[in-house]
């Protein structure tokens, strides 16, 4: 029987404009007694900042991640995936689909010179232009299987995610859907506590009853649809958070945007660890984790966590 391992989100260790270097964050995640980590573009650009600013972006960007990678294994530390890559898969324009899949070719070699084996992309998201994208399933999934074919060259597997708020595609189903037309080994899903629970259930803005009428109902028979649809190899990893209720005027929040999603405001400020009801956890996360556990999944967990404290500018 495998042993499960347990990583964590460098962005989930402070951010990176509040002072939190890549560095230290590494040092306390072998500290603290996790596995591996995830690593979030945001902290590797961070840390190619520091980089002689001659060199291309490129070169900043692979010296980063050499540098990354050599402290990682001298904590024992295996960096486990580069996330979170978007803006592509529902582009309709061949033209904006190549200008993509460059980057994508980036990451690609940044995940190579880590020695990372998961490539992670999220629906299209609030911030793109919505003319760009198309919701029809067919295309989405030729624009999935060509980043795949990209991805086995480097032997790579792209794990393939639904955020709660995604425009068009914002459930495992919709993914599960995509995964079908595309049919290759090596792109699955990439499975959300914090998403699966707040979009079948949540109730963002409702501190009094922060689970909508039927919620539980509504995750249930979700979690019934995912035991026979979803077998453990096609899930690329699992990520685990739960949630406290968020503030529809975002007093205070460090990154105040009142247009975005509710859902997109409860994840960027509000997610904590699992079973930190002290904090106020509102999410029935637990039962998506035993549903995904009975499934058989033995491969990667890691504790994704994005609330206010992670601006604190403290040092421990």
């Amino acid at each position: 029987m495998s042993t499960i391992k347990v990583a964590i989100a460098t962005n989930s260790l402070g951010k990176s404009a509040a002072g939190h270097t890549i560095h230290r964050k590494l040092q306390a995640s072998k500290a603290h007694g996790f596995d591996g980590l995830e690593v979030a573009f945001e902290c590797l650009e961070a840390h190619a900042a520091t980089y002689i600013l001659h060199q291309s972006r490129n070169d900043r960007l692979l010296a980063a991640a050499g540098d990354i990678y050599k402290l990682a294994t001298s904590l024992g530390l295996e960096l486990i995936a580069l996330n979170p890559f978007g803006a592509y898969d529902g582009l309709k324009d061949p033209h904006d689909v190549e200008i993509r899949l460059q980057e994508a070719e980036l990451w690609c070699q940044l995940c190579q010179v880590m020695h990372i084996r998961i490539f992670q992309i999220c629906t299209a998201l609030y911030g793109i232009d919505e003319t760009k994208i198309t919701d029809d399933p067919t295309v989405i999934a030729r624009n999935m299987r060509t980043l795949g074919h990209l991805a086995q060259h480097y032997n790579l597997r792209v794990a393939y995610e639904a955020p709660s708020w995604g425009i068009h595609n914002n459930t495992w189903q919709q993914v599960q859907r995509i995964l079908d037309f595309v049919n290759m080994p090596n792109v699955g899903h990439c499975l959300d506590t914090f998403h699966i629970a707040s979009k079948e259930a949540g109730d963002p803005f409702n501190s009094k009853s922060p689970i909508r009428n039927d919620g539980h109902r509504d995750l249930q028979s979700s979690l019934e649809e995912l035991r026979r649809t979803i077998k453990p190899e096609n899930i690329v990893y699992f990520q685990l958070s739960d949630a406290t209720v968020a503030d529809p005027d975002q007093d205070g929040y460090p990154r105040r945007d009142i247009k975005q999603p509710s859902f997109m405001t409860q994840s960027r400020n509000c997610r904590i660890y699992p079973c930190e009801e002290h904090k106020g956890g509102c999410l029935p996360v637990i039962d998506i984790a035993k549903a995904v556990f009975d499934l058989g999944y033995s491969g990667w967990v890691s504790m994704e966590v994005f609330h206010t404290d992670m601006w604190d500018q403290r040092s421990s």
